[in-house]
């Protein structure tokens, strides 16, 4: 019967630390995203922007969903996405500085160009691999914090 209740209890942490984890995602990834459009892109910003989303990820996941596996293994993919979309979001500012559009326009009705600039001219090797630090260190926060 106790374990019962503990389980029934567990859920709704869950799901709260799961919604925590979403929104320090894309809270991440529009303040880096819009930092780096602002200053441009030099190549060698997305480590910082990586390592700050995956520890802002895994933190909320861990300090609100408390001790679920499920939560640590679920930062792996919700930081990888978070730090594309702060380049994307980044690559829209810079594009919407450049041209007459407003960034939002950029990113919902110029998507394609967005999306062409960002892999011909921002992705590279050491984009990749701080995708996976990114990735590696949410998944580590997380379950470091949960314990």
């Amino acid at each position: 019967m106790i374990a019962s209740a503990s389980s029934a209890a567990q859920a709704p942490r869950q799901a709260r630390g799961l919604a925590a984890g979403i929104a320090a995602a894309l809270f991440g990834a529009l303040i880096f995203g819009f930092i780096q459009g602002k200053i441009g892109h030099r190549g060698q910003e997305v480590g910082y922007w990586a390592l700050c989303i995956g520890l802002l990820t895994g933190a909320a996941l861990g300090k609100l969903g408390g001790r679920a596996p499920l939560l640590a293994l679920v930062g792996i993919p919700l930081a990888v996405i978070s730090v594309s979309l702060a380049q994307l979001i980044g690559v829209a500012v810079l594009m919407g500085d450049e041209s007459s559009w407003p960034t939002t326009d950029t990113l919902t009705e110029h998507f394609g160009l967005v999306a062409d600039y960002w892999r011909d001219r921002i992705l590279g090797r050491n984009d990749i691999t701080f995708y996976a630090v990114a990735g590696a260190e949410s998944y580590l926060v997380a379950k470091r914090i949960a314990e």
